[in-house]
This record gives structure tokens, C-alpha cells and sequence, in this order.
């Protein structure tokens, strides 16, 4: 009996610490760009493990009802209440919209951080030592378990400050927006992602949007020319592919329909839409229906701020109803093209077409 419990002791930690490794894969900027092409299917494994994991955590819990046993320690009690609103957090972010995404990220971050530290409080408690010389505590087997469960725990707690950030500045969004700028890395709620290992610094005063294949446009414009133009705000529920949601984020900045047939875009001609990166890296595509359809901006300020550095400033690309990876930060490129456009993270496998609630892993 005790050599099975202990048996399903280490297959149930390495199913946790699976999903909590590919979750943080998907929240970390830096595994992100790691994986690369391998990124929808840690979404998929992350997604669809969880969805599995959370139906043997409840078949359990009907089965072998009470669960854990009345005998279960304190801590292993807490776990399991951790493990079970980490499921129904992630439920909620898989299936939610709006406000519901943006309190089940706030619940998913904060029990997540709580399984890490629970999990490095349980493996610094149950390291192996050396009991008596007679009866020696410390065996090979037991040093290479812990030592594995230690190793495998890292990245975690590699992500834990980054998670923590994320729900501080969730739990406090109605403060002040300063407080959550560079200082933060985002603004709060959001967990700012970027494919360069950095954050570009473009000044207002040297910033260039350049165009191509618009006729009546100039080979580009600067902060003034764009400031000139008519501003208009959008209120929009701010959704990153990965789950975690922002509501009612409002951005201001000029309507790129407006500006495209200002410039003379003709959309029989050329069906798409390009748009570039400051960071040199990034690029994306938008179709003519999909701009008519979605009323992307050309964004300048967030919740009644300048864009921080963090966000893509000074100017992003916002595409309303769409996730977030459509939105290119840093924007400095704007083409009209005939051809098909795939962009940074649908060459890596995520989809062209990026409505919000059409896409769960691969």
C-alpha cells in the first residue's frame, strides 16, 4: 500500500509540475520565443492536460469521498484546494469572455503562485537527510527524486515574480496608471510579451510610420502629422491568446480605416494589409474585411495615458475583437499589398484568423 501511494505520489507531481511548466511556457516572454514553433502545442498540452487533470481530480473526489482523507495533513489539504481552483480559474479562462477572463486571471495567477510556493516549501521540507547512522535516511533514490522535483520546480519559481506582478497589479488596476508603467513592465492586468528579449525605446520626437503601396500617402510621417489627425477612443476587452484577459481597457488614437482611404487605399487591388515592428522582428496582416469588420486604431494612449514603453509606444496597432498578438506594438510600418500576410506568430502556428473564442490549442 505505501509503495503504491508513493508510487502515485511522484506520477501525480509530475502531471502538476507538467502543467505548471507549460502554463508559465506560455506566460513568459523568454519561453515563449523558446519554444517558437512548439508553442501551439504547449498551449494545447496545457489546455486540454488541465481539462483532464481537473476530471481525475473530481473522479477522485466522488470516489474516494472525503478527499483528501480526514487523515490528510493540513498542507496536503491546502494543495488540493489550490489544485482545484488552479482547474476552475483555467476553466473560466478557456471558456469566459469579458470581465469573467479577467477575474479568472487574477484567480488562476494567484492560485498558480500558490502551488509554487507550496511546492518549494514541500520539497525544501522533505529533502532527504541523513536520520541516524544506523538507519540512514538519506538513500541515492531519494536524493535523485527530490533532486529531480527540485530541478523541474526552477522555472516556476523563475516565473513566480513575473506572476505575482501580473496579479498585484490586477488586484490594484484602479490606482494610479504611473505606478504601473516601466517601473511594473505593464500596465496593470496585462503581461506585456515581446519577441527581442527587450522593449524598443522609440522617443516621440524621432518616431517614423512609413507606408508603402498607398498612393497618396508620403514615404512616411511623424508624431506630429499623427497627433494632428483625428482621435477617437474604443473600449475593448483586451484578450491574449494564452488565456488571460484585460476588461474595458479604453484606447485612443486614429482610426486606420480612415487612414488608409485617406491615403488612397484601394482594397480591390490590394487585399492586405502589412504592418511592421520597431523591434525589427515583429510583423502582422490584416485582410480588407477583417479592418472593415474589427475597426482596428492606430493607438497612442490606454486607460487615458501615453502608451508605456511596455505597450508599444509611441504608437500600436489595437485590432478590437481579435487576440492580442494581432496588435503590433512599436508600429513603424504600414503596406498595402496583394498577397497573403502571415505574421510572427501564425508563421509559428497560431491562426490568421484571430477572433477572440475561436482558438483553444492547436
Amino acid at each position: 500500500m505505501g509503495r503504491t501511494f508513493f508510487a502515485r505520489h511522484w506520477r501525480h507531481s509530475a502531471l502538476l509540475i507538467a502543467l505548471l511548466l507549460t502554463g508559465f511556457g506560455l506566460f513568459l516572454p523568454s519561453m515563449r520565443v523558446a519554444l517558437g514553433p512548439l508553442l501551439p502545442v504547449a498551449q494545447f498540452l496545457h489546455t486540454y492536460g488541465g481539462i483532464a487533470y481537473g476530471a481525475g481530480l473530481l473522479i477522485a473526489s466522488l470516489r474516494l469521498f472525503p478527499w483528501p482523507p480526514n487523515g490528510a495533513k493540513n498542507q496536503h489539504r491546502f494543495a488540493f484546494a489550490l489544485a482545484a481552483v488552479l482547474v476552475l480559474s483555467g476553466l473560466g479562462l478557456l471558456f469566459g469572455t469579458g470581465s469573467t477572463r479577467d477575474v479568472a486571471t487574477l484567480v488562476h495567477a494567484a492560485s498558480a503562485a500558490g502551488l509554487v510556493i507550496w511546492l518549494a516549501v514541500h520539497l525544501w521540507r522533505e529533502r532527504p537527510r541523513r536520520v541516524e547512522i544506523s538507519a540512514p535516511g538519506l538513500t541515492r533514490r531519494a536524493v535523485l527524486r527530490w533532486g529531480a522535483g527540485s530541478l523541474l520546480a526552477l522555472p516556476a519559481l523563475y516565473a513566480l515574480p513575473g506572476v505575482l506582478r501580473l496579479l498585484g497589479g490586477g488586484i490594484w488596476r484602479g490606482g494610479p496608471k504611473s505606478a504601473f508603467s516601466e517601473a511594473a513592465g505593464a500596465l496593470p492586468g496585462f503581461v506585456p510579451y515581446t519577441v527581442v528579449g527587450g522593449y524598443p525605446k522609440i522617443p516621440r520626437e524621432s518616431w517614423r510610420l512609413h507606408f508603402s503601396g498607398l498612393p497618396h500617402a508620403p514615404a512616411n510621417i511623424g508624431w506630429p502629422e499623427l497627433a494632428a489627425m483625428p482621435q477617437i477612443a474604443r473600449s475593448i476587452d483586451f484578450t491574449c491568446v494564452t488565456g488571460w484577459s484585460v476588461a474595458g481597457v479604453v484606447f485612443r488614437g486614429v482610426d486606420l480605416l480612415w487612414l488608409l482611404h485617406r491615403y488612397g487605399w484601394d482594397p480591390e487591388r490590394d487585399a492586405w494589409v502589412a504592418f511592421s515592428s520597431g523591434d525589427g522582428v515583429y510583423t502582422d496582416g490584416l485582410t480588407a474585411a477583417q479592418i472593415r469588420q474589427y475597426k482596428p486604431l492606430l493607438a497612442s494612449e490606454i486607460d487615458g495615458v501615453p502608451l508605456p514603453q511596455s505597450q508599444g509606444a509611441p504608437v500600436r496597432l489595437v485590432v478590437p475583437g481579435m487576440y492580442g498578438y494581432k496588435s503590433v506594438k512599436w508600429l513603424t510600418g504600414i503596406a498595402a499589398v496583394e498577397h497573403v500576410v502571415l505574421g510572427y506568430w501564425e508563421d509559428r502556428g497560431y491562426p490568421e484568423d484571430a477572433r477572440i473564442g475561436t482558438y483553444t490549442g492547436l
